[in-house]
């Protein structure tokens, strides 16, 4: 079976990873004819890198003529986009009948969390709406991949990862673990997922859980002090004094990334979907937090945009 794709938000952070999961010789054209990228600006040097590489790049808003035989749409949008326009790319998708619909849910699984936060009471708003919409005819798939290996010292010392003047301070107790995924690792996981699914939509469940990795703080300190040849320290504060900054102040995005990183919240490892997608490791490697450390030594390196 062949299948057509089509990406929302193809050049922005994760987009561009999706896309090229896509195109990759393994899956293009054999398994996957065409990937449709939807994105802002047709002239980006993301976007002409993707021309290039196979994709069709579509500048603007997707319509219900542009998914007219696409079998499967992913959103990777912003998370500064509104429900509103989440929810008319869906309407879009279900009245051009898309059989499966992946929405930008990502990093944590909103049903964990014992606290509301208008971030994720979008996300899960959005994915019940688009469920609505399918009617049971749109297959709608949520993945959760925890943090972005990619991004992991972004934050650096704000997020409690200060490798240069080694302390590490998290936000719950120092063996909590936190699940981590590459950007790449999440793109291909989707491009399995969304063979799968449109072949046979029951194969994939409607909720799923991705763990490239999965460390603690302690175990991180130890990963890049071994690294850099250095001891770092780890102290730790209280998750539910943090839980309560967010719930004081839900734009405080340093916080919410903080207790979803020490609290145990992400931690995906023992309830997953890795060996549906991914049997045994047998398609590709996970890349692992060792992997990232060996590169970066603990400090953040932006991801090339293309």
């Amino acid at each position: 079976m062949t299948i057509n794709v089509a990406i929302a938000g193809a050049t922005g952070h994760l987009g561009p990873y999706v896309v090229r999961a896509f195109l990759e010789p393994s899956i293009h054209p054999l398994q996957v004819k065409r990937v449709v990228a939807f994105t802002r600006n047709a002239t980006s040097d993301s976007a002409k890198d993707l021309e290039t590489r196979g994709a069709e790049v579509i500048e603007g808003a997707p319509t219900v003529q542009d998914l007219k035989g696409i079998d499967v749409f992913i959103n990777v949008l912003s998370d500064k986009v509104s429900v509103d326009v989440r929810d008319t790319y869906a309407q879009a998708a279900a009245e051009a009948g898309v059989k499966v619909y992946f929405p930008n849910e990502f990093v944590a699984d909103a049903r964990l969390l014992d606290f509301e936060h208008p971030l994720y009471k979008m996300k899960v708003t959005h994915a019940k709406r688009a469920r609505e919409l399918g009617s049971g005819k749109m297959k709608v798939v949520s993945v959760y991949s925890g943090q972005f290996l990619d991004y992991l010292f972004w934050g650096g010392a704000m997020i409690g990862l200060d490798t240069v003047n080694r302390t590490y301070t998290v936000s719950g107790l120092p063996a909590n673990k936190f699940g981590i995924t590459s950007m790449a690792d999440v793109g291909t996981a989707l491009a399995r997922f969304s063979i799968l699914a449109a072949e046979n939509p029951a194969s994939v469940p409607d909720h799923v859980r991705l763990s490239g990795d999965a460390v603690s703080f302690a175990e991180l300190a130890t990963v890049v002090g071994n690294e850099r040849g250095e001891t770092i320290e780890v102290k730790s504060t209280s998750a539910a004094e943090t839980k309560q900054k967010l719930i004081d102040n839900p734009a405080d995005f340093l916080s919410l990334v903080r207790y979803m990183l020490g609290s145990g919240v992400t931690d995906f490892s023992k309830e997953n979907e890795n060996e549906l997608v991914n049997p045994g490791q047998s398609l590709w490697r996970w890349r692992t937090v060792a992997d990232a450390v060996k590169e970066n030594k603990g400090v953040h390196r932006p991801p090339p945009t293309n």
